[in-house]
């Protein structure tokens, strides 16, 4: 019995994650078109890690930032999981549509299971590998979307999920000797000022920093709170519960739908045919590569950042 209730604590946490998460497309693909990209996740960053402090401040954790091998971990989650991808994705995401910033971030399935297989975490079969083949056939059909020609922003999405998974092997790696709170703690409180360091170096400002943080604070606020804490929260604490297949299933089974949904609702962008081809693909294949496989491990490292 416990074990059952436990196992539906675990769905529910990582359905509660996927709600969140898919929010996460539509928030940066409207900030980033009005504030320089690398800037807004800077800031978002920032808020996470000032939540995360007052959190670990009030239950008495502090003294947990001693591990020496906790913080080296999460150092490199940080690089390979906050400071590159969100440099490339934020970016991307500035040069092409919510719709494809929500399908293109699905990306990061394949690479994971293609670098889990090549580390032997999970095995080869021919399974994974047709399902593979699909959800890349998916990504470039949204990608291609009738237009020979190729957007840039795509690509730089597409890229910044291939350092996901390298990143949640540390992940793993830092939960085995820390809390959760503990390394999203880190992990934002670090990437937060090169973030911002990068944006005030490289990023054009049409309008004082003090400009964009007095009129888009509630979508920083709301994506360091909610995004970038509660949701990684969630994951992290539901993967505890379960396989780690069936919380996959859980969370990129309905994410693309439930994103699709937001964008359409909040940006009112209408999918187009390519989009709703590249969208049907990524579903096939993944469910083609994460289920009736023969051997899962169920110690794998979360897929989301």
């Amino acid at each position: 019995m416990k074990k059952l209730s436990e196992e539906r604590l675990g769905e529910l946490l990582v359905f509660g994650e996927m709600i969140f998460y898919a929010l996460f497309p539509i928030i940066i693909s409207y900030t980033t078109k009005l504030m320089p990209p690398i800037l807004f996740a800077g800031t978002s960053t920032l808020v996470t890690g000032i939540v995360l402090f007052i959190y670990l401040a009030i239950t008495k954790q502090l003294g947990k930032l001693r591990n020496k091998k906790a913080i080296i971990y999460s150092l490199w989650v940080a690089l390979l999981i906050i400071i590159i991808p969100s440099i490339l994705i934020f970016i991307g995401t500035s040069k092409t549509s919510g719709i494809n910033t929500s399908l293109l971030l699905q990306s990061e399935i394949v690479f994971t299971f293609i670098l889990y297989s090549l580390l032997k975490y999970e095995k080869i079969t021919t399974r994974r590998i047709s399902g593979a083949i699909i959800v890349i056939l998916g990504t470039a059909a949204i990608v291609y979307n009738g237009s020979a020609s190729i957007n840039l922003g795509d690509l730089l999405i597409i890229c910044g999920t291939f350092f996901y998974p390298i990143g949640n092997i540390f992940a793993r790696k830092a939960l085995g000797v820390t809390t959760t709170p503990i390394l999203l703690f880190v992990r934002n409180i670090i990437g937060a000022p090169i973030l911002i360091g990068i944006s005030l170096m490289f990023e054009t400002y049409n309008q004082p920093m003090t400009y964009f943080i007095a009129n888009f604070y509630p979508y920083m606020l709301f994506s360091g709170i909610f995004i970038y804490c509660i949701s990684k929260m969630l994951w992290y604490e539901g993967m505890r519960r379960l396989e780690t297949n069936k919380a996959i299933l859980i969370s990129v089974g309905g994410y693309p739908a439930i994103s699709l949904f937001f964008t359409y609702l909040f940006l009112h962008e209408v999918p187009t045919p390519y989009q709703w081809v590249g969208f049907s693909l990524i579903l096939v294949g993944l469910i083609i590569t994460i289920t009736k496989a023969k051997k899962l491990v169920t110690s794998t490292t979360p897929l989301h950042d």
